[in-house]
């Protein structure tokens, strides 16, 4: 586990608490945007400091590839990181605020009636999402 990006991920959750969304684990936050940022190594996210593929509908220098919106560009991590945890708002319908594993983090994630936070299949996403929390949060038995 890489320290500088679970302390984001904990920046994350408590501004998911300021908008009411008390029950985010960094854990899970930390596991996605490992899966999103292809371990923080991206370019979108080493340049734009933006950890998880947010996008805007505003042109800029960073379109998307997949898609007609634009990547957000940050100006650092820690800008991210608060960005982010307020993003989780809008999911809000699905339940994310009733979430209390992984597995109901992400699914919250994928059924947002306002839009899906990623196109991937759902198995696939969180396949990948809970061998990163495995691998990084699981202690092993010996």
């Amino acid at each position: 586990m890489d320290g500088k990006f679970y302390d984001l991920a904990v920046l994350a959750t408590e501004s998911a608490a300021g908008e009411g969304i008390k029950n985010i684990d960094p854990r899970w936050v930390y596991s996605q945007w490992q899966h999103e940022s292809d371990h923080f190594t991206s370019q979108l996210a080493v340049e734009n400091h933006n950890l998880g593929g947010l996008t805007q509908i505003d042109p800029n220098d960073s379109p998307q590839p997949d898609g007609n919106y634009y990547y957000i560009n940050f100006a650092s991590d820690e800008e991210y990181a608060v960005y982010f945890g307020r993003y989780l708002r809008y999911f809000l319908d699905s339940g994310i605020d009733q979430a209390s594993t992984l597995t109901e983090y992400i699914i919250a994630l994928k059924n947002s009636p306002s839009g899906a936070y990623f196109g991937d299949s759902l198995e696939n996403y969180l396949a990948d999402c809970q061998k990163i929390y495995n691998e990084n949060f699981l202690i092993p038995e010996c």
